[in-house]
């Protein structure tokens, strides 16, 4: 089955690492192996692998192939499997996609460098290359390890993986019969294949069938040697004589002899000239990508241990985290919070539902800190108790540092609640906690038991109609809305009374079934056979005083569901367990406007990429969506969902307001997994994204995504030729554009990166009429003392007072000497040659009787060499010139029924000297 034309790159992520076919070809057959499809697996198999030596407390061991042998390999269904228990695996998908936009990025930054691609027989710039990426990641993950060096980390090693997994598209390593991945390419103590040397020819001319086409499945003539094909590039200008091409319409060398070529890339045999061979390279491509995080010994599990090792792919779960205003007239709400939240914590603790780690950070004014983190809930209880309240009088505090240290501490996609009674001295955070929203995916929730400003704050897009712009009592509100966490402003004596909220973070499996703005007394709602349990929520818009009803699919009420929240203006109910399936219903009274949410637990969720065309890929686009352009959104169903049906994505704003329908056609990826592809222009200020269809019982289903989607009217980025690495000691300019995309403006500019390497950048604002573009450019100087790696992630944003945007580029320090590459091959010198074999000697009987001999030596500058030979490797043998292996001294000999023999002497690196001796005479033909 092909893809439509235009959705060939659409199959998850985009783009296809080592396996990439053009974006503009016309389709490519859904088997074919993308770039999210390789490392999907074997991120998923690494895992696997992992979690079967480790099982959970308490749980019986695991036998090998337990979970890595699942079919099919799934995130959720090893997930369900491993903890026998429904919990989303949406954090472990996020941190895969991070590497896989790590991947991505190769594409855009890195094009024309032929080392991140195995082209032009650079096998040992390549591996150097690989090499220097994973210690960059290494680097990023020795304590401590926090939340950006977790992200920089697993973009550097997206992009290890692409040099990795190119290896087995590009070269011949298949075409040698391997069946095994190529270890010495991150494992420097196994054994380096021997490359062909430069002056080696080591293709010819593919044969041509009758349309034209290219037939190249016996073109490559060396079948000892690593080879690559030639791709032309900024550096790799020209294709030698007698050397393979990299093959394929869009090489521009494939006509030049030898014609043709040799990728994998895909399985069309106008893109690649090894077609038939996609399949073999794209699994030892995914067994490689395994191999690189829990290798025996070399791989990532063995470099980094087990605890940082469940960070990287956030297998620890979710943190609990509380940012506590500890002033003195905060006394009474810690105790509440204390009791309340203590025995709540208590009940859940040992379930599938607790949180991983529970996480403090006291806050004052000026002082913020120390942060506590603990496993126990005891320890947590004592921690509170041990609270001091002090000061006080002033009335804001430093809520925001507090809350932007809980974001940097908690793991990604947890649940953080801030207390407090006053309002926020540090305001101008407020741009870089939603940026740390965007990229950790946790939901804030604040209660306030007072405020010292009630200024509305109002959305700044003035053109919708009113329905569907939320209006901000202050910014703890706006960050909740941002974040779909839960605000609530209630007095001190009811605080214990809405402190139910917590509960509803106690899920292991969050979903969000649906959000609505009603004007009326009624809202219906699907209940599938996947919802273990749901939450139905309701705000009141207009006077507060209001009831509800929870109505099953009969229309009974609920005679006494579980209250969570109950206040004048907001009430929240939980249902647990469920009783029947299908259409269920709330009614409010009296007739009014609200808003009303509905959660549940479920493992059957969506994620989402928003993509856009770069560099004539499809890829992910980074920081916000520009209102009004176009998008292509790929969604992927999460969960047992091999029977579900996707039918309708809706656009709706963060009120619950319908902005847009689009019906779907549901496809499937390399790997099996339910996906659909829609073609989208967001229009409003903030979009969530909902996903209807059927269920696998064939019930109607519907999720909206945790995440809200902000668009902007400027966009900061890329420009070609954005190196990102620097040596210790050395400086590194970024520069990236910003677009206005909306009404004549002026922007203020700010850069920042994770480890202080920002020395400076320009310029600090500009103004920027509509369609205007302006250059910023960041200094960055990595310290001189710095001899190891070290990897920081850059932040670049523009802000006006309509319109703010972000762009995170990842900034790599890697030693001088980690570059080296070690490219010059063995010598030999030939010290004695007896050859006998002259005339027609080789050709007569007794020919075996006569034999030749010479001795030669073989040397390398930085490593051993090995001396290996074809022909007859019995009669070769070698033996250091003293005890240093570099220098060797080697006899070979030979009867004249054989006077030829080429001897193959190679370094550590792969580097390859040829040795060649040939007497041969020409048979005498027949009268």
């Amino acid at each position: 089955m092909l893809l439509p034309r235009g959705l060939s790159l659409l199959l998850c992520i985009g783009i296809v690492s080592g396996f990439r076919p053009n974006l503009e070809s016309g389709g490519i057959n859904r088997n074919d192996f993308t770039d999210a499809d390789i490392t999907e697996m074997g991120v998923l198999r690494a895992v696997a692998w992992f979690m079967e030596r480790n099982p959970l407390p308490g749980k019986p061991p695991m036998t090998p192939g337990q979970l890595e042998n699942m079919k099919p390999l799934t995130a959720s269904g090893l997930f369900k499997a491993y903890f026998q228990a429904d919990v989303s695996a949406s954090r472990f998908v996020k941190a895969l996609q991070e590497i896989i936009i790590g991947n991505n990025q190769v594409e855009i930054h890195h094009l024309e460098d032929s080392s991140y691609f195995f082209h032009c027989e650079e096998i040992a710039k390549s591996i150097t290359n690989l090499r220097a990426l994973r210690d960059s990641v290494l680097s990023g993950l020795k304590d401590p390890v926090t939340s950006a060096a977790l992200e920089s980390a697993r973009l550097s090693a997206g992009k290890a993986l692409h040099v990795l997994q190119k290896f087995y598209s590009n070269t011949n390593w298949v075409e040698l019969g391997r069946t095994n991945p190529y270890e010495y390419l991150i494992n420097a103590n196994s054994s380096a294949f021997p490359a062909a040397p430069a002056s080696k020819t080591t293709c010819k001319d593919c044969r041509k069938d009758l349309s034209g086409r290219y037939l190249c499945d016996d073109n490559i003539v060396v079948n000892d040697l690593l080879t690559s094909g030639y791709k032309l590039s900024t550096t790799c200008r020209t294709k030698l004589p007698g050397k393979c091409g990299h093959g394929g319409r869009n090489d521009v060398t494939q006509n030049f002899s030898p014609t043709g070529g040799i990728n994998k890339e895909t399985s069309d045999t106008l893109l690649s000239p090894h077609h038939h061979l996609h399949q073999q390279a794209a699994e030892l491509a995914v067994q490689a990508t395994r191999n690189f995080f829990v290798g025996a010994g070399f791989g990532l599990l063995d470099q980094v241990g087990h605890n940082t090792f469940q960070r990287f792919f956030n297998l620890e779960g979710y943190s609990l985290t509380f940012a506590i205003d500890t002033t003195g007239s905060m006394a009474g709400d810690i105790a509440q919070v204390k009791t309340t939240c203590i025995k709540l914590l208590r009940e859940y603790y040992g379930s599938s539902d607790a949180p991983f780690n529970y996480i403090l950070v006291p806050f004052n004014d000026p002082d913020v800190g120390p942060i506590f983190k603990t496993n126990n809930v005891d320890e947590f209880e004592a921690y509170i108790s041990a609270l001091k309240v002090y000061g006080g009088g002033d009335c804001p505090e430093l809520s925001l540092t507090g809350l932007k240290l809980a974001l940097q501490e908690s793991l990604p996609r947890s649940k953080i609640f801030l207390f407090t009674d006053a309002g926020a001295k540090d305001k101008h955070l407020l741009d870089e906690i939603k940026v740390l929203l965007d990229s950790t995916g946790s939901a804030v929730n604040c209660a306030l038991t007072g405020y010292c400003d009630t200024r509305k704050r109002r959305s700044a897009d003035k053109e919708r109609p009113e329905t569907s712009v939320r209006s901000y009592t202050n910014l703890y509100e706006e960050l909740t809305a941002y974040s779909n966490g839960y605000y609530v402003m209630t007095t001190k004596g009811e605080l214990s009374q809405v402190l139910g909220i917590m509960e509803l973070s106690l899920n292991a499996a969050p979903v969000k079934v649906a959000h609505r703005r009603v004007d009326g007394t009624r809202f219906s709602f699907p209940v599938d056979e996947t919802l273990t349990e749901i939450t139905v929520s309701v705000k009141a818009l207009g006077s507060p005083g209001f009831r509800i009803t929870v109505l099953d699919p009969s229309g009974a009420s609920l005679a006494s569901p579980h209250t969570v929240i109950d206040t004048a203006n907001h009430k929240v109910v939980k249902v647990s367990p469920i009783s029947q399936m299908g259409l269920w219903a709330v009614t409010m009274s009296p007739s009014g406007p609200y808003e009303v949410e509905i959660g549940g637990k479920s493992l059957l969720d969506f994620s989402y990429q928003i993509m856009q065309k770069q560099n004539e890929y499809v890829l992910p686009v980074q920081g916000r969506p520009v209102k009004g352009s176009n998008y292509t959104v790929s969604m992927k169903l999460m969960g047992d969902a091999k029977s579900t049906q996707i039918q309708q994505l809706n656009a709706i704003s963060d009120l619950g307001t319908p902005i847009d329908s689009i019906p779907l056609n549901q496809t499937s990826d390399a790997l099996g997994n339910p996906l659909a592809i829609a073609h989208f222009s967001f229009h409003a200020a903030t979009t969530l994204l909902q996903v209807e269809g059927l269920s696998p019982g064939h019930l109607p289903f519907s999720r909206i995504s945790a995440d809200s989607i902000s668009t902007e009217s400027v966009q900061i980025v890329t420009l070609s030729g954005q190196n990102g690495t620097m040596s210790p000691g050395g400086s590194l300019d970024i520069s990236v554009l910003v677009v206005n995309d909306g009404a004549a403006a002026s922007f203020s500019f700010n850069v920042w990166d994770d480890l202080g390497f920002l020395r400076g950048f320009r310029p600090s604002g500009s103004y920027l009429n509509a369609g205007g573009n302006v250059t910023l450019t960041a200094t960055f100087v990595a310290a001189v003392d710095n001899s190891s790696f070290a990897s920081s992630i850059a932040t670049f944003t523009a802000k006006s007072s309509a319109a703010q945007n972000y762009l995170k580029l990842p900034i790599i320090v890697i030693p001088e000497t980690a570059l080296e590459t070690d490219e010059t091959p063995p010598v030999h010198r030939l010290l004695h040659f007896y050859m006998p074999c002259i005339g027609n000697i080789q050709n007569i009987p007794d020919c075996s009787r006569h034999i030749w001999r010479m001795k030669f030596s073989a040397k390398d500058a930085h490593s051993a060499v090995t001396v290996q030979i074809t022909t007859d490797p019995s009669g070769l043998s070698c033996n250091p010139r003293t005890t240093d292996e570099k220098d060797v001294i080697c006899h070979y000999e030979s009867n004249c029924c054989s006077p030829y023999v080429e001897i193959l002497i190679s370094d550590e690196n792969g580097n390859t000297d040829t040795l060649t001796v040939d007497y041969r005479q020409p048979r005498p033909t027949a009268a």
